[in-house]
């Protein structure tokens, strides 16, 4: 059960760190210098690169996740005690998470890629990333206050 636990929480780092870096960091250079070339090229080449990365921390925050909840115990016990509402809540947020993550990686990041490509200036793809980013962010500390608040409940 550690090791499941230790697993969950590296991929959440590995995934929302590197979103935060992405979203607060790299994002607001590369905003800032939209259409000047070589950052932005670099900065859209880089979040290419991260997406196995990205997408695999995922993958393990998801099945870690769920194989977490099946270790709070008898359903009886979980509803009484207040924890399936808390739960739903957090699966509904997670997915909202994933899902947003995946219009920036599978959707925006591809388009400013090929704005890049054709010339054109990618800014609005940039600023598109750059607030999906945020917004999944901010959605993983409430799961994370979730998440803590639900094992404070169950035990």
């Amino acid at each position: 059960m550690t090791l499941v636990v230790w697993l969950h929480l590296v991929a959440v780092v590995v995934w929302i760190g590197g979103v935060f870096h992405q979203g607060f960091a790299a994002q607001g250079l590369a905003t800032a210098t939209a259409g000047r070339g070589e950052r932005t090229r670099a900065l859209l080449e880089v979040a290419h690169r991260a997406r196995p990365v990205t997408w695999t921390a995922v993958s393990v925050v998801v099945l870690t996740g769920f194989y977490n909840v099946t270790r709070l115990g008898p359903l009886t016990q979980v509803l009484e005690s207040g924890a399936a509402v808390i739960l739903a809540g957090k699966f509904i947020l997670v997915i909202a998470a994933v899902s947003l993550a995946g219009q920036r990686d599978f959707g925006q990041l591809p388009r400013a890629r090929a704005m890049l490509a054709g010339g054109e200036d990618p800014g609005s793809a940039l600023r598109a990333m750059a607030w999906l980013d945020r917004l999944v962010v901010a959605l993983a500390a409430v799961i994370i206050y979730l998440g803590l608040t639900l094992s404070r409940q169950v035990r």
